[in-house]
């Protein structure tokens, strides 16, 4: 996770992230053992879908995409299941989520990360000590930051309510209703989510890291 942040409140977030909720019936490899429901009864079962299949092994689709104030930025959409190493998130990634904070805020934005192993890979810290003004280490990372991260509390919901899933095929149909529901976020919306960030903030220090209900 990258979060960045100036000094009026405002946030700009990105992360890597799977989009798992269109992708997750794509080619997917079914497992029998998840045909089953745990019911009193059979009517119970049937009020709760009956049987259906839910694949094991999910193909993804892996979306870096940053945001701020005024609007969403330019996402990174990787191949059809192409995984994330330390070579491509520094080489891809974090060279272009430094340029993002830069074109965004100057120097004047703090880049932190989850424990992810791309991230806690030794050159990948190394690479951030090196090149960002200020960035907080695997030392300072919360344990938990999602309620803290405008992307995960709003934008991509935001996003997947946009897309006509109908429309989802292939990979290639998913890229274009990916990019399609990233277009058609209100900013309006998006703003009043940033905005809220600093009032999450406040509550989870008041309440010593509660979760955001």
């Amino acid at each position: 996770m990258l979060m960045q942040m100036n000094d009026d409140g405002m946030s700009s977030v990105q992360i890597a992230k799977q989009l798992r909720n269109v992708v997750s019936q794509l080619e997917g490899v079914f497992n029998r053992q998840n045909e089953r429901i745990y019911a009193a009864s059979r009517l119970e079962a049937d009020e709760q879908r009956g049987i259906y299949q839910q694949p094991k092994y999910p193909k993804r689709l892996i979306v870096w995409l940053g945001t701020s104030k005024n609007g969403l930025r330019s996402p990174i959409i990787f191949k059809p299941d192409e995984t994330i190493s330390h070579k491509n998130y520094i080489e891809v990634i974090l060279q272009h989520a430094q340029a993002e904070g830069e074109q965004l805020l100057g120097d004047n934005f703090i880049f932190q990360q989850d424990h992810a192993t791309p991230h806690t890979h030794r050159e990948s810290l190394a690479w951030c000590e090196e090149n960002l003004t200020f960035f907080l280490d695997n030392h300072r990372w919360p344990p938990n930051s999602l309620d803290l991260n405008v992307l995960h509390y709003y934008v991509w919901d935001a996003i997947t309510n946009n897309m006509q899933c109908d429309k989802v095929k292939d990979y290639d149909s998913l890229n274009d209703e990916t990019s399609r529901g990233i277009r058609h976020v209100p900013k309006s919306d998006l703003l009043r989510s940033i905005e809220n960030w600093l009032h999450r903030i406040l509550f989870i220090l008041k309440t010593k890291g509660a979760f955001v209900k």
